[in-house]
């Protein structure tokens, strides 16, 4: 018996890779909803410690 529709797609980000701007365009949507930086990330699969960058940057 095949379970394939509880397997869920989890999208993994490779260390060193750049956001793109859909991703910074996320953390700035997810930041006016009052998201915080370690919420955000999980959603974006990044550290916090990206999203607190991106966000100093002025960049998303």
């Amino acid at each position: 018996m095949d379970n394939n529709n509880s397997i869920t797609k989890t999208e993994e980000r490779k260390r060193g890779q750049h956001l793109g701007a859909e991703e910074r365009g996320i953390i700035q949507g997810l930041k006016r909803l009052g998201y915080s930086n370690r919420a955000i990330a999980r959603e974006i699969h990044c550290s916090p410690s990206t999203v607190e960058y991106e966000l100093q940057r002025g960049t998303a």
